[in-house]
Protein backbone atom coordinates (compact mmCIF):
# COMPACT_ATOMS: atom_id res chain seq x y z
CA UNK A 1 0.00 0.00 0.00
CA UNK A 2 1.39 3.44 -1.19
CA UNK A 3 1.90 6.22 1.61
CA UNK A 4 -1.04 8.39 0.14
CA UNK A 5 -3.37 5.64 0.13
CA UNK A 6 -2.39 4.82 4.11
CA UNK A 7 -2.88 8.70 5.17
CA UNK A 8 -6.16 8.05 3.63
CA UNK A 9 -6.83 4.88 5.28
CA UNK A 10 -5.77 6.44 8.32
CA UNK A 11 -7.90 9.28 8.58
CA UNK A 12 -10.95 7.21 7.86
CA UNK A 13 -10.86 5.65 11.45
CA UNK A 14 -11.70 7.19 14.66
CA UNK A 15 -9.95 10.11 16.89
CA UNK A 16 -8.63 7.42 19.27
CA UNK A 17 -7.42 5.00 16.43
CA UNK A 18 -5.33 7.69 14.72
CA UNK A 19 -3.83 8.76 17.99
CA UNK A 20 -2.87 5.29 19.01
CA UNK A 21 -1.95 4.85 15.15
CA UNK A 22 -0.26 8.23 15.43
CA UNK A 23 1.78 6.96 18.54
CA UNK A 24 2.75 4.00 17.02
CA UNK A 25 4.56 5.64 14.46
CA UNK A 26 6.28 8.39 16.26
CA UNK A 27 7.23 5.27 18.77
CA UNK A 28 8.86 3.29 15.55
CA UNK A 29 11.20 7.00 14.46
CA UNK A 30 14.40 7.33 16.26
CA UNK A 31 14.51 10.84 17.49
CA UNK A 32 17.00 13.22 15.75
CA UNK A 33 20.56 13.52 16.85
CA UNK A 34 20.08 15.77 20.16
CA UNK A 35 16.73 16.01 20.36
CA UNK A 36 14.47 14.14 22.53
CA UNK A 37 10.41 13.95 23.08
CA UNK A 38 11.45 14.76 26.25
CA UNK A 39 13.00 18.27 25.63
CA UNK A 40 10.89 20.44 26.67
CA UNK A 41 13.07 23.00 26.03
CA UNK A 42 13.41 22.57 22.41
CA UNK A 43 9.86 21.57 22.07
CA UNK A 44 9.06 24.80 23.66
CA UNK A 45 11.01 26.59 22.09
CA UNK A 46 9.41 25.18 18.58
CA UNK A 47 6.08 26.14 19.52
CA UNK A 48 6.53 29.61 20.56
CA UNK A 49 8.60 30.19 16.71
CA UNK A 50 5.21 28.75 15.09
CA UNK A 51 3.43 31.04 16.94
CA UNK A 52 4.83 33.81 16.86
CA UNK A 53 5.18 33.83 13.19
CA UNK A 54 9.14 33.29 13.23
CA UNK A 55 8.47 29.74 11.60
CA UNK A 56 5.29 29.74 9.68
CA UNK A 57 5.82 26.28 8.88
CA UNK A 58 4.86 24.67 5.81
CA UNK A 59 1.23 24.68 4.15
CA UNK A 60 -0.55 21.11 4.37
CA UNK A 61 -1.18 21.17 0.33
CA UNK A 62 2.85 21.89 0.05
CA UNK A 63 3.90 19.26 2.58
CA UNK A 64 1.43 16.85 1.11
CA UNK A 65 2.83 17.31 -2.40
CA UNK A 66 6.38 16.71 -1.20
CA UNK A 67 5.37 13.16 0.36
CA UNK A 68 3.40 12.23 -2.15
CA UNK A 69 6.59 12.91 -4.27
Amino acid sequence: MTPPKLVHEALALPPEEREELAAMLLDSLEAPAGISIDDTEEIDRRAQAARSGEDPGVPWEELRKRLEG
